[in-house]
C-alpha cells in the first residue's frame, strides 16, 4: 500500500491567536525581566498529517513556550497549554519574541500540568501498549518562531514570513512489514547446494520498553520487552518456494545510545533437522542515503519494508543488509537472508597507483577478514596494506594497498585473496612501473624537494603528512612540477600528481645526488641521499641542499582547507552575525562563499560535519560583503537586499593550519 503525502485534517482548519502587539511592528512593553504583558495577534496554526487519515486524531494539545522580548537567547516560560476543540477554533496568548510551540494529538499521559520544555521532553510512553496501534499518539514541535507582530512570524531558518503556521504531525512510533518470496535452497557463492530450509519463525530482539514523545536516546537500562514472536506459515503452492507477508507491525521509536543494542530481526528455520538462524538488524543504516543516517535507529513515522529474496548461507551469523527507507510510504526492499562464511567486495581490481595513498576495495561478510598475498610478496617495501573495519562489529569495511617503496619495476599484476571464514574472494592488485623524471640541478632542503612548510625539516613527518603539505606558503619541489606540455590543473598529470622519488627510483634512472622521500629511522632530522645504481648516505634536512627528482602519483586526498563549528545557531541578524563567531575564541568567522559552497557540495566527508539543518546561512566574502548561502545559491552570490534583512543561521570556520609566521 502507498500512502498519499500531506493530507490536511479535513476537520481541523485552527485559530490560533498569538496576543502580542496592539499594532503591527510595534514590539511589547516588557518588565525588569523581560516579561511584558504583551498583546493579541492573530496567527493560525494548522495541524496536518504527513500522512494517514485523519479520523486516527481525536485529541489535540497546543503547548507554547517564549522568550516574551525580541531576545533569541532569552529564558523561555509557558504562555499557553490548552486542548483544542478540533470543530471550533481556539485563541492563546503569547508575546512578540521568539516561541517554542508543541503540538501533540491523542497525548499518551494528561499534559496539562506541563510547564516547562524540560518536563515535556520527558516524557515517557510504555511502548507495549502502543505496538498494537490502537490508537497512535502524535507530535511536532516547532522551535525558535519569530513573532514580530500580525503578519510578520518566521519559522525557524525562514527567510520570508508566514500567514499561516504549518505544523506537520508525525505518528511516533515507526512501522515495519517483511514479506517472503523466495526458494528455500540454500545457496553458496551464487551455487544452490541442493540443501533447502524449512522457515519456521522470526522473532524482533531489543524493543525498548519506552519511547519518549520528544525523540531522544534510550539507555539500555531502561530494559526491554520480551520478544515479539511471529510464526511463518507458508502460503505459496509451489515446491521448495516460500511466500509470506507480516503485514504491518509497528515499533517504537528506538534511537540506543549504543549500536551494539540495535534491534534486529531473526529468522529460524531447520534444514536435515539443523536449527539455522539468520540475523537481520533494522534501522536507518539499513540505506543510509535515504535515511540520512548511519546510526541504527529506529526513527518515527518511518516505514522500513523488507522483501527477502534469497537465502546465501547455512545462518548463525548476521549481516548489516541494505535496505531503503523512506518517509511513511511502502518501499520494497531486496534482502538476501545470509548465512555463515559470506563475503563479498563492490570491486575485483585495484589500481595499486600510490606510494602515498591506500588504493580501497569495499567489503561486507559475517567473520573478521584476513588477506593473503602471493608467497613472494611482503608487508613493507613491497606492498603497504590497511584493514579498517567500519565499527566493533567487523561485519563490513574496507581493505586499503598501497605501493612500497621499492616496488619500481614493469607493471605488475598481484593475485591476492581476501578471506572471511570459509568463503573467500580474489583481487587483482595493479601495479603500475615508476615514472621517475630529471626535474633539473636546482639545490633545495628536503622539505621544499617535498613541498612541505619548513619545520618539517625538523620534524620526522612520514611519507605523507597533510598537515606540512597544507600548511606550506608556496608550492615547491615535486609539490609544484608538471611536465612540459601537460595543463598544470591536469587530474591526473599536474600538480600535486607528483611526489618525490624514493631510494630505489633515483637508483633506476642513475640520479646524481638527490633527496629521497624516504626519511631516517631513528633520526628525525636525515632524510635519505642517493645517487648511482646502488649509493646511499644519510644528511640533515634543514641545512644540506640537494637537487631532486619526481615520481608519477596521485593527487592528495582533498582535504578542507578549513574547520567548522559543531552546531547551528539560528535566527540571527546581519549585524550580529559576525560577533557569534568572534565569540566562539581566536580564528573563527563567517565562511567566505566559496567556502560555503564547498561545504554544501561536502557535508561528511573531507573532515566536514554534516549537521547541517538549516536552509539559509550567513556568509562574509573577504571583501566585507554578506551574503547568504542556500540549497539553490550554495555560494551566496545571488544574495538580494531582502535576504540580508532577514534572519539566517550562522555557522562559523577557521582555518585547519594557523597561517606560518
Amino acid at each position: 500500500m502507498r500512502l498519499k503525502l500531506v493530507y490536511i485534517y479535513s476537520f481541523v482548519v485552527t485559530l490560533l491567536y498569538l496576543l502580542t502587539a496592539c499594532t503591527d511592528g510595534i514590539e511589547a512593553s516588557s518588565d525588569s525581566n523581560g516579561q511584558g504583558e504583551g498583546k493579541e495577534i492573530p496567527v493560525s496554526i494548522m495541524p496536518k498529517l504527513v500522512a494517514g487519515d485523519e479520523n486516527e486524531v481525536s485529541q489535540l494539545r497546543v503547548i507554547i513556550f517564549s522568550t516574551r522580548t525580541s531576545n533569541p537567547y532569552g529564558p523561555k516560560v509557558l504562555v499557553s497549554n490548552q486542548l483544542i476543540d478540533v470543530n471550533e477554533d481556539y485563541v492563546a496568548i503569547t508575546y512578540i519574541g521568539y516561541n517554542d510551540i508543541y503540538v501533540i494529538g491523542n497525548e499518551p499521559v494528561d499534559l496539562s500540568g506541563i510547564n516547562s520544555p524540560e518536563e515535556l521532553k520527558n516524557i515517557q510512553m510504555n511502548t507495549e501498549s502502543s505496538l498494537s496501534a490502537s490508537k497512535f499518539v502524535f507530535f511536532r514541535q516547532l522551535l525558535n518562531v519569530n513573532v514580530r507582530s500580525k503578519n510578520e512570524i518566521y519559522p525557524e531558518g525562514a527567510s520570508a514570513s508566514v500567514s499561516k503556521l504549518e505544523i506537520k504531525l508525525q505518528r511516533v512510533i515507526a512501522k515495519l512489514s517483511v514479506k517472503f518470496d523466495l526458494s528455500t535452497e540454500i545457496c553458496e557463492n551464487g551455487n544452490p547446494t541442493g540443501e533447502f530450509v524449512n522457515l519456521e519463525s522470526m522473532e524482533l530482539f531489543r524493543i525498548p520498553k519506552y519511547s519518549y514523545l520528544a525523540s531522544c536516546k534510550y539507555r539500555i537500562e531502561e530494559g526491554f520487552l520480551d520478544n515479539r514472536v511471529f510464526s511463518l506459515e507458508n502460503s505459496s503452492a509451489e515446491q521448495n518456494h516460500f511466500t509470506w507477508s507480516s503485514g504491518d507491525i509497528y515499533l517504537p521509536e528506538y534511537l540506543p545510545m549504543d549500536e551494539i543494542y540495535r534491534m534486529v530481526l531473526r529468522i529460524k528455520g531447520t534444514s536435515r533437522g539443523i536449527t539455522r538462524i539468520y540475523t537481520l538488524p533494522i534501522g536507518d543504516a539499513m540505506n543510509s542515503i535515504d535515511s540520512h543516517s548511519t546510526e541504527w535507529n529506529i526513527t518515527r513515522n518511518r516505514h522500513y519494508s523488507l522483501n527477502i529474496k534469497a537465502i546465501t548461507g547455512y545462518g548463525e551469523e548476521s549481516l548489516e543488509v541494505k535496505s531503503n527507507v523512506s518517509g511513511w510510504s511502502e518501499v520494497n526492499v531486496p534482502i538476501e537472508i545470509t548465512g555463515a562464511s559470506f563475503l563479498a567486495v563492490n570491486k575485483k581490481t585495484v589500481e595499486v597507483k600510490s606510494l602515498r595513498f591506500y588504493s580501497y576495495v569495499r567489503f561486507a561478510c559475517n567473520a573478521p577478514v584476513e588477506v593473503k598475498l602471493p608467497d613472494e610478496v611482503t608487508i613493507g617495501n613491497q606492498l603497504q596494506m590497511t584493514i579498517e573495519y567500519d565499527d566493533a562489529t567487523k561485519k563490513s569495511g574496507r581493505v586499503g594497498f598501497r605501493r612500497g617503496n621499492w616496488n619500481t619495476g614493469n607493471d605488475i599484476i598481484y593475485v591476492t585473496t581476501l578471506k572471511s571464514g570459509t568463503a573467500s574472494v580474489e583481487l587483482n592488485l595493479q601495479l603500475y612501473r615508476s615514472e621517475t623524471i630529471r626535474v633539473g640541478n636546482n639545490l633545495v632542503t628536503w622539505a621544499e624537494a617535498m613541498g612541505y612548510w619548513e619545520e618539517a625539516n625538523w620534524i620526522r613527518t612520514g611519507i605523507y603528512n597533510d598537515e606540512f603539505y597544507k600548511r606550506a606558503t608556496r608550492e615547491t619541489g615535486c609539490r609544484a612540477y608538471y611536465p612540459e606540455g601537460v595543463n598544470e590543473n591536469d587530474a591526473t598529470r599536474g600538480k600535486g600528481c607528483w611526489r618525490l622519488a624514493t631510494i630505489r627510483e633515483n637508483w633506476a634512472i642513475n640520479s646524481a645526488e638527490a633527496w629521497c622521500i624516504e626519511e631516517h629511522d631513528t633520526n628525525g632530522r636525515k632524510a635519505y641521499v642517493s645517487y648511482g645504481s646502488g649509493n646511499l648516505i644519510d644528511d640533515y634536512k634543514e641545512n644540506k641542499k640537494y637537487r631532486y627528482n619526481c615520481t608519477l602519483d596521485v593527487r592528495p586526498p582533498e582535504l578542507s582547507d578549513f574547520i567548522v563549528s559543531s552546531s547551528d545557531v539560528t535566527n540571527v541578524t546581519k549585524e550580529n552575525a559576525s560577533s557569534i563567531c568572534a565569540n566562539l575564541g581566536s580564528g573563527w568567522r563567517l565562511p567566505t562563499g566559496k567556502e560555503m559552497n564547498y561545504v554544501f557540495l561536502n557535508a561528511g566527508t573531507n573532515g566536514l560535519p554534516n549537521n547541517f539543518f538549516s536552509d539559509s546561512y550567513w556568509g562574509k566574502n573577504e571583501d566585507g560583503t554578506f551574503i547568504v548561502a542556500t540549497m539553490s545559491d550554495p555560494d551566496g552570490s545571488a544574495t538580494t537586499d531582502e535576504l540580508r534583512n532577514g534572519r539566517h543561521t550562522v555557522r562559523c570556520v577557521k582555518l585547519r593550519y594557523p597561517p606560518v609566521g
